[in-house]
């Protein structure tokens, strides 16, 4: 008997109007505040100003053994691969579809520690195309690059784990 009154009582419940009302509006409102609050809180783009520095984005390719790591900012993106997927001896290749005026680079043994910058050079005359010096890869490294392009400047430091391809993928 109880059972029964609960249930009658619930149904009573869903004939309220200021249920129905309530149940109809809040989720028409969450929508609204979703995208308000995206508006007036999200940061603005903007053009990159020349001789100011701005930090690239490491793809999640850059972290893990993957043979290769995508570095993103706005319309700058880059690639890096090496010519063997290999730690040791390795040559650095980066691309770009944007033209590119200058790339550093540097390999460090530490995070955030610093060493003498290396240039790359240019392999095409487009300059959307750089290749680096033989150098010594461990995974343990970062690399630190540093590229100008459009009159800016863009840096960034990722682990030189990339550089292997694990075979198992």
């Amino acid at each position: 008997m109880l059972g029964i009154f609960i249930y009658n009582k619930n149904i009573m419940f869903f004939k309220n109007k200021h249920v129905i009302t309530s149940l109809i509006v809040a989720p028409i409102l969450a929508i609204i505040s979703y995208f308000a609050v995206d508006y007036y809180v999200a940061e603005v783009p903007h053009k990159a100003k020349d001789g100011q520095l701005y930090k690239l984005l490491a793809k999640p390719n850059c972290r893990w053994e993957s043979g290769y790591c995508d570095l993103v900012n706005g319309n700058l993106e880059l690639l890096i691969t090496t010519n063997s997927l290999n730690y040791g001896q390795n040559y650095l290749h980066l691309r770009s579809e944007t033209p590119l005026q200058k790339v550093n680079f540097s390999l460090v043994y530490q995070k955030n520690s610093q060493s003498s910058p290396k240039s790359m050079v240019s392999v095409d005359a487009a300059g959307t195309s750089w290749k680096s010096s033989l150098i010594q890869i461990n995974k343990t490294d970062y690399l630190q690059f540093a590229v100008q392009a459009g009159g800016s400047t863009f840096y960034v430091e990722v682990p030189a784990i990339f550089v292997y391809k694990d075979k198992d993928f």
